[in-house]
């Protein structure tokens, strides 16, 4: 399996930003305000395109080598496939023990308490 894969795409300036369409790739496009947010867009919508059209055995189209002004997009595919896997790391606390006696005879899973509590102080859904 290769590790890099480059797709050209045509950028169209809209009225609220930057729109790139891949050429080879029908239906697939990607926007951003500014065309340096497009084309990180259009990376992230590139890897999962390809990491699900390859997870469900197809063959992806070959690229359109020469497209007079259009923009080349690269993704790197081993760091895309990593961040859609959820990797977890052991972490030890400490709490209160009367804090944890209840939270045993409540049933409550410390993982997820703890995910829910640092993705919300870090401002993330």
């Amino acid at each position: 399996m290769k590790n890099n894969y480059i797709y050209p795409a045509r950028v169209t300036k809209e009225k609220e930003g930057v729109l790139l369409e891949f050429i080879d790739l029908e239906g697939v496009v990607a926007d951003g305000d500014t065309i340096d947010q497009a084309i990180i867009s259009a990376q992230e919508v590139l890897a999962l395109y390809i990491i699900d059209t390859l997870d469900q055995g197809k063959k992806l189209p070959e690229p359109t080598q020469v497209e007079e002004g259009a923009v080349y997009v690269h993704v790197w595919l081993p760091y895309y496939r990593n961040m859609t896997k959820e990797i977890y790391i052991k972490k030890t606390v400490t709490i209160p023990q009367w804090l944890d006696l209840l939270a045993k005879e409540n049933s409550i899973n410390f993982s997820a308490c703890m995910v829910k509590g640092i993705k919300e102080e870090l401002g993330i859904d």
